[in-house]
């Protein structure tokens, strides 16, 4: 097992803990937060467990950088997103990336705060999940500000616009994740939800 540049993955630091976090991001799918131990990634990913404790102290830390890698590329994809187009348009097109995040680490993050209890507030990873979450809602919230403003719309004044935005995107998340709806066709789910949000988040009407 070599890289590209001739060093070994046990020699690559950086490949060590991508490979880390990649066979965690498995056995959490296989069979969730329970399977996400030392000795299962160490396992998964070929490596030791000594290797492991190099980068990650435990495996909460190893689920808080899953799901801070999960913020911040939300946050860039959030950036992303074409305004042109209208509300709807952008949170059809954010619905796809919350689902895949969703999939990969977000569903478990609720058996994760109840498992590992208040003490993980005291770590220096939640309080950066504190600072990347704030990130993406900007980020999301000057999306939807600005699909707005592009076809004659404004966003409502609401301290409770973001976390409803964010109830509705992981609403839509679990039920496809699940397959709750399997009598329905994803896309129509995906565009009924994304016109229901934006009705709730804006005022004033595009065809006046």
């Amino acid at each position: 097992m070599s890289e590209s540049n001739g060093k070994s993955i046990y020699g690559d630091a950086e490949a060590r803990r991508r490979r880390t976090l990649d066979a965690a991001a498995a056995l959490l799918d296989e069979g969730g937060y329970a399977a996400l131990t030392i000795r299962s990634v160490a396992k998964r990913s070929g490596t030791s467990t000594g290797l492991i404790y190099q980068y990650f102290a435990d495996k909460q830390e190893i689920f808080a950088a899953l799901l801070n890698e999960s913020q911040i590329e939300s946050a860039t994809v959030a950036a992303a997103l074409p305004r042109d187009k209208g509300v709807a348009a952008l949170i059809e097109a954010v619905i796809p990336e919350t689902v895949r995040q969703w999939a990969r680490v977000g569903r478990l993050t609720a058996v994760w705060r109840d498992v590992e209890g208040a003490e993980r507030n005291e770590r220096e990873s939640v309080r950066e999940l504190r600072v990347t979450a704030d990130r993406y809602n900007a980020e999301l919230h000057r999306a939807l500000r600005e699909a707005a403003e592009a076809e004659g719309r404004v966003l409502r004044d609401d301290p409770a616009m973001i976390p409803f935005v964010l109830s509705g995107l992981m609403g839509v998340a679990d039920t496809i994740v699940n397959n709750w709806a399997d009598h329905l066709d994803a896309a129509e789910l995906v565009s009924f939800t994304a016109a229901a949000i934006t009705r709730g988040i804006t005022a004033g009407d595009p065809t006046d």
